[in-house]
């Protein structure tokens, strides 16, 4: 793990994944919409780690053309090349079956169809590296909707999916797809630390030979 990713670079698992890989000796490149967002991890980082090598790229999930092609430009000036690569977004979006339709269909394009994005602006250079990794921030509603909103749900479905289908499409290659289904609700001081959560993506990184799909359920992984 040489130079990381992380696509939804905000508080809570992208701070926590960022704090790890840099801990490790990783350069990091956070990728997010707000420049404030990214500031602010960029902070939170250099608080816990000294002289992390942290890069930036601000990319806006909402447009997954132009989000491919502005990775796609910065890993192409890296001369670290992206090996591991998170993608930590989702979109909520209130409501049952009267949710409004554009707002699931943004859903659908900013925590689905991005991660798609991204995997396309990255596997042309990852098939050239010994070992690479896709990684994708996973969630326990894609199996047990909350009727809050049922479209978080259908992203993380999807997500999945997606996990798995790059997973067999690329088994030929050194790139694996992997998958962290969160089962619970993340918060800072219990058994979802975003920390642990962290040290438990980066693990499936190691394990190459592990499966696409894994559960977080508040312990170890299952």
């Amino acid at each position: 793990m040489g130079h990381v990713l992380i696509l939804g670079a905000g508080p809570g698992i992208g701070t926590s994944v960022a704090v790890a890989a840099t801990r490790s000796g990783a350069t990091v490149t956070l990728a997010a919409r707000s420049n404030d967002t990214l500031d602010a991890t960029t902070a939170a980082v250099f608080s816990e780690v000294p002289n992390p090598r942290i890069l930036q790229v601000r990319v806006d999930a909402s447009d997954p053309v132009a989000l491919r092609d502005a990775i796609a430009a910065h890993a192409a000036l890296m001369d670290s090349p992206i090996d591991v690569a998170l993608f930590n977004v989702s979109a909520w979006v209130p409501g049952g079956w009267d949710a409004d339709l554009r707002e699931i269909e943004g859903g659908l394009r900013s925590g689905v169809v991005s991660g798609w994005a991204m995997a396309q602006a990255l596997i042309p250079t990852m098939r050239e590296l010994p070992a690479a990794t896709l990684l994708f921030t996973g969630g326990g509603t894609a199996d047990h909707p909350m009727r809050a909103s049922l479209a978080l749900g259908l992203q993380k479905a999807a997500l999945r999916n997606l996990a798995m289908g790059l997973d067999a499409d690329l088994a030929d290659t050194s790139i694996r797809a992997r998958t962290l289904t969160i089962r619970g609700t993340i918060a800072r001081g219990t058994a979802f630390d975003p920390d642990r959560i962290a040290v438990a993506l980066l693990a499936l990184v190691e394990d190459s030979d592990g499966p696409c799909l894994m559960d977080f359920t508040g312990g170890e992984q299952a």
